[in-house]
């Protein structure tokens, strides 16, 4: 008996519209940081890790002027609460003071900072 090929369940591709992705390059360049306070979409974690990717291709392919050091994180807080940020680390020097900018953003507490701090 011939084994039949199992059905492949692949995940939609999330779209980030252009509009998304400007706005955020913008952000990333001054204050130097974007989160879901600047666009809602971001609580989704699928969402904000789409927005992140398309934020480092729009630098390196449509924007020759800039060369900023994206990165993509996320942080608990206390309650429970998981938040993202993108954030240019020419301006926000470290995850820690990604951390923080995304706590003041977004008015959260910061639960064991050290934990968070691991390097993966």
């Amino acid at each position: 008996m011939a084994d039949t090929p199992k059905e492949e369940t692949q995940k939609p591709t999330v779209v980030i519209p252009k509009e998304d992705v400007e706005k955020a390059a913008k952000l990333v360049l001054d204050p130097g940081y974007v989160t879901k306070k600047d666009l809602p979409k971001m609580a989704d974690l699928e969402w904000a890790t789409a927005l992140s990717d398309a934020v480092t291709k729009h630098f390196l392919n449509d924007d020759e002027d800039h060369d900023p050091y994206v990165y993509f994180e996320q942080f608990d807080f206390a309650g429970g609460d998981i938040d993202s940020i993108i954030f240019n680390m020419d301006i926000i020097k470290t995850r820690d003071a990604g951390l923080h900018k995304l706590s003041e953003a977004l008015d959260e507490n910061i639960i064991d900072n050290d934990v968070q701090q691991e390097t993966y």
